[in-house]
C-alpha cells in the first residue's frame, strides 16, 4: 500500500513544519490578499462609477445584462416571430452609446488626467528617495517596465516589498479611471511582494540579489539591487546556490537578514522561518492575490500551476506538485471567501445563461466540435493581426518615451533625472489623450472590458458586424497604448474582451453556430496567443457560461486549434 501511495509524494500532511506553513503561510497569505483585493476592486469599481461607467452608458451596459431581454432575443430569434418588434426599437435607443462614434468628448480629459494622475505618483516616488532613502532609492526609481502576469508566475520573483505600495495606487487609477488594462498585473505582483514578506518574517526593506535554482530548472530571481549587482559581478547574484546543499542556503540567507537596508519586525522571531521556501512563498501569494478573480476558486491555482509550468517541482525531491497544489488551494480559497464576503462575488462572475440556451446544449453534438475548429481558426487569425496592432501601440509609447527623454536632455540641457521626471509625467498625458480620441470613436473599449462582457454577447446582432469588429482590434490597439505609455495594469483582461467580441462576430457572419459557443470559444481561444493555460481558459470560459461537457469540448478544440495555428509554429 505504501508503495503505491509513494506516486503521490511523501506524507507531508503529517509534519508539523507542513501544518505551520498551512496556518501562517498559506491561509494567513490568503487572509490577507484576500483584504486586498476586495480593497482593491473597490477602488477601481469606485473610480469609474464616479467617472466614465455612469449615466447613459451605464444604463447601455446595464440594459445589455438583462436576463429578461436575453430570454426575449433568444426567444424572438428561434421562433422567428415579430412579437418584441416594440421591445426591439426601445433596444436600439439603450444601446446608441455603444455604437461607433458615439462616445463622449469628455473621455479625452478624463483620460488626461488619469495619466497625469499615474505620472505624478511615479515622480512623487521617485523624489521619495532623497527624502526617505532606506526605503525608496532613488537609484530604485519607479520602474518603467513591471513584469507581466506570464513573467510573474513563473520566475516567482521576489520584489522590493514596499514599491507594492505605488504600484496598488497607479494601477487603482489606470483601471479606475478608464485605461485598457486589468487588475491581474496588480494583484500578482502585491501577492508575490506579501509571498516575499513572510519568507523573511515580515522583515521590510531590500536583499540582496541572488539566483536560487528550483528543482525544476526554473530560476527564482530577485531583482532588488540589481543596479548594484550590475558594478559587482562577484556579488551572491552571479552564483547558484545548490539545492542541496542546505547549511550554506541557510547561512547565505542569514547574512543578507543582517543587511543594514533591512527594517526588523518586532514580531519576526515569533514567526516560522520560511527562508528556504521564498519561491513557495511567493506561489502562494500568487494564488491568493488572484484568488478573487476567477467565479471558482480552483481556477487560481490551475493558472499558477499551468501558466508557470510548476507541475514538474518536485522532480529532484525538492517540492512535489501535491504538496504545492494543497498550500495553493488553501491560500486561494481562504481569499476567494473573503471577496465573497466582502464584495458578493469575484471580480470575474458566471453569466446567468437562460434555459432555452443551456438546454439545447446539454447533449453533445458532433457538429459542436467542427464549431470549435471553425472559431478557433478564425479566432487564430484575428488574433494574430490583434498582437500585431498592439505591438505596434507598445512601441509607440516607448519611442516616444526616449524621443521626449532625450529632447529635455540636449535640446533643453536638462539633467537626467529632471528630464526622466518630466517625461514620466507627460507621456501618460499623450497617452491618455490617445486613448480618450479612441474611446470616442469606439466607446466600448472603454476600461478593462470585464463589464461590457456581456452586453457583447446579448447585444451583438444589434450592434452590428462592423461596430464588434472595429471594436475588437481597437481594444488591442488601446491595450498597447495603455502599457507603452506608462499605465499600469495587465492585459488578460482586455484580451479576454477581445476573444469575447471575435466570438460574437463569428456568429453575426455564421449564425448558424449557437451564440454560446461562438461567444465562449472565441472568449476563451484568442488567450491562447499569448496565455499558455487552455486548460485554465477551457475551465473558465466552461464555469463562466455553465456550459456542461457537451458545449466545453468545442471550447477546449477552439483553443487547441488556436494553439497549433499561433503558437505551436513558434
Amino acid at each position: 500500500m505504501k508503495e503505491h501511495l509513494d506516486v503521490l509524494g511523501p506524507a507531508f500532511a503529517r509534519d508539523t513544519h507542513y501544518i505551520r506553513i498551512l496556518i501562517f503561510s498559506a491561509a494567513f497569505q490568503g487572509t490577507l490578499l484576500g483584504f486586498v483585493a476586495s480593497a482593491f476592486s473597490l477602488s477601481v469599481q469606485k473610480l469609474a462609477e464616479a467617472t466614465w461607467y455612469s449615466g447613459e452608458y451605464l444604463q447601455a451596459i446595464e440594459f445589455g445584462k438583462s436576463f429578461d431581454f436575453t430570454i426575449r432575443a433568444v426567444e424572438n430569434e428561434i421562433n422567428k416571430t415579430t412579437n418584441n418588434s416594440t421591445f426591439l426599437k426601445e433596444d436600439d435607443v439603450s444601446i446608441d452609446s455603444l455604437l461607433l462614434g458615439n462616445g463622449e468628448w469628455w473621455y479625452i480629459w478624463l483620460l488626461a488626467l488619469a495619466g497625469f494622475g499615474v505620472g505624478l505618483v511615479k515622480v512623487i516616488w521617485n523624489l521619495l528617495g532623497s527624502v526617505v532613502p532606506n526605503v525608496c532609492k532613488q537609484r530604485q526609481r519607479f520602474p518603467a517596465r513591471f513584469p507581466g502576469f506570464i513573467e510573474e508566475v513563473c520566475d516567482l520573483e521576489n520584489h522590493d516589498t514596499i514599491m507594492a505600495i505605488p504600484f496598488f495606487i497607479v494601477s487603482a487609477l489606470s483601471g479606475g479611471l478608464g485605461a485598457c488594462v486589468g487588475p491581474e498585473a496588480a494583484l500578482l505582483y502585491i501577492g508575490s511582494s506579501v509571498g516575499t514578506l513572510v519568507s523573511r518574517r515580515w522583515q521590510l526593506g531590500t536583499i540582496k540579489a541572488r539566483k536560487i535554482s528550483g528543482s525544476g530548472g526554473q530560476s527564482f530571481r530577485n531583482n532588488d539591487n540589481s543596479g548594484e549587482n550590475e558594478n559587482n559581478p562577484g556579488s551572491n547574484s552571479s552564483s547558484a546556490i545548490d539545492i542541496s546543499d542546505q547549511q550554506a542556503d541557510q547561512q547565505s540567507e542569514v547574512e543578507e537578514l543582517n543587511d543594514d537596508n533591512l527594517f526588523i519586525c518586532f514580531v519576526s522571531n515569533l514567526l516560522p522561518d520560511f527562508s528556504d521556501r521564498r519561491a513557495e512563498c511567493c506561489l502562494e501569494g500568487i494564488a491568493a492575490a488572484v484568488g478573487g478573480l476567477f467565479p471558482a476558486q480552483f481556477l487560481s491555482p490551475l493558472v499558477v500551476h499551468e501558466v508557470g509550468n510548476h507541475w514538474h517541482w518536485g522532480v529532484k525531491g525538492r517540492f512535489h506538485v501535491t504538496e504545492t497544489v494543497a498550500t495553493t488551494g488553501v491560500s486561494a480559497t481562504f481569499s476567494y471567501a473573503i471577496m465573497r464576503w466582502l464584495r458578493g462575488g469575484t471580480l470575474i462572475q458566471s453569466f446567468k445563461v437562460p434555459n432555452i440556451i443551456g438546454q439545447s446544449l446539454q447533449d453533445f453534438e458532433v457538429r459542436f466540435l467542427g464549431y470549435g475548429v471553425l472559431v478557433g481558426f478564425i479566432s487564430g487569425l484575428i488574433g494574430f493581426a490583434g498582437f500585431l496592432i498592439f505591438i505596434c501601440g507598445v512601441r509607440l509609447g516607448q519611442k516616444v518615451f526616449m524621443r521626449m527623454k532625450m529632447f529635455f536632455m540636449k535640446r533643453v540641457g536638462l539633467a537626467e533625472a529632471v528630464s526622466h521626471n518630466i517625461v514620466t509625467v507627460v507621456n501618460p498625458v499623450i497617452g491618455g489623450t490617445l486613448l480618450g480620441l479612441l474611446y470616442v470613436a469606439v466607446p466600448l473599449c472603454l476600461g478593462g472590458g470585464l463589464p461590457q462582457l456581456y452586453a457583447v454577447m446579448t447585444l451583438g446582432n444589434r450592434l452590428g458586424a462592423c461596430t464588434v469588429a472595429v471594436t475588437a482590434f481597437t481594444k488591442l490597439l488601446c491595450l498597447g497604448i495603455s502599457q507603452g505609455f506608462g499605465f499600469i495594469g495587465g492585459p488578460l483582461f482586455p484580451i479576454i474582451f477581445a476573444g469575447a467580441c471575435t466570438g460574437s462576430l463569428i456568429h453575426i457572419i455564421f449564425p448558424g453556430i449557437p451564440v454560446i459557443i461562438s461567444f465562449a470559444s472565441g472568449f476563451a481561444a484568442t488567450p491562447v496567443a499569448i496565455i499558455p493555460g487552455i486548460f485554465t481558459v477551457t475551465a473558465l470560459s466552461s464555469v463562466m457560461f455553465l456550459l456542461g461537457g457537451a458545449a466545453s469540448s468545442a471550447v477546449f478544440i477552439a483553443c487547441v486549434v488556436h494553439t497549433l495555428q499561433f503558437v505551436g509554429w513558434d
